[in-house]
Order: C-alpha cells, then structure tokens, then sequence
C-alpha cells in the first residue's frame, strides 16, 4: 500500500512525533511511504530521522530567490503558490492510497489540506494544538470546519482541544477521534532520586523554550519570588527554541540562573528522569504534553497549569498538582503545595504511573499505524 504524510509543522517539538515514527513503522512493513514537509532548515534532526528510517521525503517549501521569484510569477499570473502546486504534483506521481495530514495548531496548513480533498484523496488529519490564541475568524473557521469534516476522521490529541474546536468553529465534527502521541521512554518506572536537606530538589521543563505557549516567563516570575529565593530547587530546561536568547536574559535581570538550567534538547529522557524529582509544566496552551506521558510512565509526580489536555490525566492530590488557572500566582500557588507535600511525591508518581498505564496504549505507534492500514483498506482504494 501507499501512504503520504503531509506536515504543516516546522520541524520542531512533539507535533511531529507520531507521524514521523508511524511513517518509519510503514515503511519497515513493505509499504511504500513519501513525507512531504513544509519543514525549515532547521529541521535536519528530522529529515536525518526519516532518512534513518528508508522514508523518502520531499519539502514542499521554498526559500531565498527562488522563493522570491515564484512570489512574483504568481502574483503576475495569478497562479497558485509554488507549494500547492508541488503538493499536488507529488500526490499526483506517489498516488497514495491514504494521505495523513499533521498540522500543529488548527489553523496550520488549510490550503495543504484543501489540495489533498481536491484530489479525491481519502485522508485522515491530526491537529496537536486547538489554542485560544489562534482563533479563526469566519472566513477561515468555515473553510476549517470543511476541511476537517471532509476527512475519515479528524484527529486531536486531547479532549479538551476536540472540544475547543467546536467553539472555535461553530459546530461540532462527527468524525473527530483522539489520538495518543509516543512517548520516548521504555514505560520502566525509573526509581526516584533520595531528597535530601543537602541538595537541590531537581525538576525537569522538557518543552521547546518558547514562553508564549510553555509559559517559562511565568515560572522565572515565581522563581524571583522571595520564598522561591531561599528554597534550595532547581529547574532543568530540556529543550531549544528562538526564544532562548530572551530567557537566558531575562534569568539573568530577575538574578535566579541559580535555580535555571539551560540543558538544551536531550534525546535520553530515561536519563532525564533518573536525575529529577519531578516533573514542572507550566504551560498556558497544550494538546497534551509528550512530557507529561513521560514523566507518569517513570513515576514523577507533576506540577502543571491547567493547559490542555493535563485535567484529563492528572488527579490532583493524587497523581501530582494542579493549578487553579495558567498564570503566575496560580502557579506560585501549585508550586507551593507541591513544595509543602515534597514527602508525597514518591507514592503520587507510583499513583499516576497506574494511570497513564490505564489511559495511554503501551505502544501508541504500533496501534496508530495498524489503524491506518484499516483506513486505507476501507476506502476503498486496493
């Protein structure tokens, strides 16, 4: 059989996760499968992964001259952007039997989406983030509803974003599912580190530093309080992005590099957890966190803010803490429980290990691609 996999996405961050690891999943079955991305030069960790894995990949975007130049032959002719015109051309040659679309945001890749439907093409969409940030105004919330209810199933990671796109679009779609992203550890539970009055309690940030949706100005406000002053903690920051330069800086003005750790992007999350008490999100958008599956498959309790999808697996006081509402004091508020409950912190990890055990498939990956071969073989298209 053949698949297509479309990504709106930019390379970075979980949102690419599952589609990347299911396209390598097909492709060691027989299959035959293309990636056409819309990913940036900094996207080379992920061409190398799919390259690794036999996937062959074609950019549906342009950059430089050449970009330049197609902006002004489209305007002149009123021809289709580049990018559309390539997508459809590679659909065209590849003749998929299903095509799976994987946006970031809801708003991500509309007219990528619209291609494929123009196509005839059977296909699935996966969205990762329904924010209140990007809330589409009529034109493009009609066109979103369209394209989503168009496909054989249209896909969130959470309930909450499901339910989020219904507001933001008016309606509700009879073909929304949810999907469970991979996880990148074992599910081994990892033994948690000794507290001790001696050293630092550890907390991992596992998030791409980009402050608008993870909220690490937040937490730097609540760190520059002065009852976080004087407790010995640390936060470790896994992860890079375009704001790093603004957070080192600002860790700086608000003078707590102390409890800051910029550790950068780690593929070993068992490590990770190995080293750290817990788990800290202090996030204001999230579909739900790759992080948070992590973190309950090795036994860390979690501190979080409300975003997303995190009521739909935590339970507070039980599995870990959290907040009243996606802002600083609340977060100081949560943070402060949690401090005060530091004793507790090893059964609630035990707790939310149970239920993530529960909730999320063991391999999520291997389940996800068995139901797309049963799309594909539904659709009609053998």
């Amino acid at each position: 059989m053949k698949f297509a996999f479309v990504s709106a996405n930019q390379g970075g961050g979980g949102s690419e996760e599952l589609w990347v690891q299911t396209a390598g999943r097909l492709q060691a079955m027989g299959h035959a499968v293309l990636a056409l991305t819309e990913w940036k030069a900094g996207a080379q960790r992920r061409v190398k992964q799919l390259a690794a894995m036999g996937v062959a990949h074609e950019s549906v975007d342009r950059s430089g001259k050449r970009a330049v130049l197609d902006k002004v032959w489209e305007r002149v002719s009123g021809g289709a952007p580049w990018r559309l015109r390539h997508l459809k051309a590679e659909l065209k040659r590849h003749a998929p039997d299903l095509v799976i679309f994987n946006s970031g945001t809801l708003v991500d890749g509309i007219p990528l989406l619209e291609v494929i439907h123009a196509e005839g093409l059977p296909c699935v969409v996966v969205t990762h983030l329904v924010s209140t940030d990007n809330w589409p105004e009529d034109a493009l919330a009609e066109r979103i509803h369209l394209a989503y209810a168009s496909a054989l199933e249209a896909c969130f990671v959470s309930e909450h974003n499901r339910e989020l796109c219904a507001r933001q679009t008016g309606r509700r779609l009879s073909n929304a599912q949810i999907v469970r992203n991979p996880f990148l550890v074992s599910g081994e539970a990892q033994p948690i580190p000794a507290l001790s009055a001696d050293a630092p309690v550890k907390l991992a940030l596992p998030a791409r530093l980009h402050p608008k949706t993870k909220g690490h100005d937040m937490l730097f406000e609540v760190l520059a309080r002065p009852e976080w002053r004087e407790r010995r903690i640390q936060v470790s920051l896994f992860g890079n992005g375009g704001c790093e330069r603004t957070l080192r800086a600002l860790c700086e003005e608000l003078q707590i590099t102390d409890k800051i750790i910029f550790a950068g992007h780690v593929d070993d999350m068992e490590a990770v957890w190995r080293e750290h008490h817990g788990l800290l999100l202090p996030s204001r958008h999230e579909g739900l966190p790759i992080a948070l599956i992590e973190a309950m498959w090795a036994g860390r309790v979690v501190i979080a803010t409300p975003a997303g999808g995190m009521a739909e697996m935590l339970v507070p006081g039980q599995t870990g803490f959290l907040a009243s509402a996606c802002d600083a004091n609340a977060l100081h508020a949560v943070m402060d429980e949690a401090w005060s409950l530091r004793e507790r912190w090893e059964a609630m990890g035990v707790a939310g290990r149970g239920v993530v055990q529960a909730r999320i498939p063991a391999a999520p990956v291997m389940v996800w691609a068995e139901h797309l071969l049963e799309l594909a073989a539904r659709s009609g298209r053998l």
